[in-house]
């Protein structure tokens, strides 16, 4: 199992400062990369540059970096790039290739870049060149880290108000493998962050009323810093300090809505647990949340809250959690099952949280779109709950 290990760099007042400059070095490559890429899709009829061609570009590219760190941006935007592919043959039109220039870019170092003396996890440094043109090896960055883990994988710099070690590592844990025919649906939401029931009859629903109010407290502290910021000259001193209040404030709020998202998604790691789950079954929500202006999906209250919708990041903390107890968790369409009546297949539009149809059938509004979910994907006929849990986090 993977895991990551997050650590506020601690080393010499020079090191910091080649450390801060890395960043920038990392993302002159980046934009190198996407030259290369460019120029190569002109000379050769659109057809897109290989690793191995690409190594070769890159190869004394003349960007005072370590080898590693030039080869670890492009696996990045190689990745970005597939990525994009991916998604295009998906049927994901409105998404581009990369194609803008960066200022900053993470920088890494790969297990053949690092050493580890004791308390001491010393970083690779490019090879210095002398006044005769000869090459040598030079010194390498030591930082201090109390715990350093073992079976280090990779290394990332980031910058959050201040330098960061992004420490990855490999850690053999055993998790016991859930098999059994018990099944459940998702039914994602912005006001309940999971609401879900499987063939048995267990229902729960993860409320993410915390969740928003971090992001209307955020938004409300932004409106005053911005409007205060709007009467103060771009550039003056003044100005400088409300930049850094909303780097401050963004950087706080991420941990809080990180902290948030991880208590939900450990909520219904242990419903799943709790009922012997083996498969989950959720809605594709992307197009949902991507263009909301441009489909012209409600009014700008809409619009926001399903652009700070943090579906992708409670999905992925999702399937990081389930599949270690071998949980499979399966992306489906969901049209129409937040609308449909499970029980006579009339589609109804609920105005509040309670569903109701005109044959009688009463239920909670997600709790209709995870079991619409459910019948669609699984043999099974079930329209109510056996029992019911309302979860909410600490």
């Amino acid at each position: 199992m993977y895991k990551t290990l997050i650590v506020p760099v601690k080393c010499s007042k020079q090191d910091y400062l080649y450390l801060l400059n890395c960043n920038k070095l990392s993302a002159e490559v980046w934009n190198l990369c996407l030259k290369i890429d460019k120029e190569y899709r002109e000379q050769n009829n659109g057809k897109w540059i290989e690793r191995n061609e690409f190594q070769k570009a890159l190869k004394n590219c003349g960007i005072h970096l370590h080898v590693k760190g030039i080869q670890h941006v492009m696996r990045k935007f190689i990745a970005a790039r597939d990525g994009i592919k991916r998604a295009r043959k998906e049927g994901r039109n409105d998404v581009v290739y990369p194609y803008k220039q960066k200022k900053y870019f993470v920088t890494g170092w790969d297990s053949q870049s690092y050493k580890i003396n004791g308390n001491k996890l010393m970083l690779a440094r490019p090879l210095g060149i002398k006044p005769n043109g000869k090459k040598y090896k030079q010194k390498p960055v030591i930082c201090y880290v109390r715990n350093i883990p073992q079976n280090i994988v990779e290394i990332e710099l980031i910058y959050k108000n201040k330098l960061y070690l992004v420490i990855k590592y490999k850690e053999k844990v055993q998790y016991y493998q859930i098999k059994s025919n018990n099944y459940a649906a998702i039914d994602l939401g912005e006001i309940h962050s999971i609401t879900s029931i499987d063939t048995r009859g267990n229902a729960v629903i993860i409320t993410g009323r915390k969740l928003r109010s971090i992001k209307y407290l955020r938004n409300k502290h932004q409106a005053e810093i911005y409007r205060r910021m709007s009467k103060c000259k771009r550039g003056s001193k003044q100005y400088l300090k409300y930049m850094n209040a909303l780097r401050n404030l963004t950087y706080k709020t991420e941990r809080r809505i990180n902290d948030t998202v991880h208590k939900i998604t450990k909520l219904y790691l242990d419903f799943c647990i709790e009922n012997n789950i083996s498969t989950v079954y959720f809605g594709d929500l992307d197009l949902a949340t991507r263009n909301t202006k441009q489909n012209g999906k409600g009014n700008k209250l809409v619009r926001q809250k399903l652009s700070q919708w943090n579906y992708g990041e409670i999905m992925q903390q999702l399937e990081n959690k389930l599949s270690r107890y071998g949980i499979k968790l399966i992306k489906v369409k969901e049209y129409y099952t937040s609308s449909q009546c499970p029980n006579c297949s009339k589609i109804n539009k609920p105005n509040n949280r309670n569903y109701k149809c005109s044959c009688g059938y009463i239920q909670h509004r997600d709790l209709v779109g995870a079991i619409n979910i459910l019948i669609n994907n699984v043999n099974t006929n079930i329209k109510y709950y056996k029992t019911k849990k309302y979860l909410r986090i600490a």
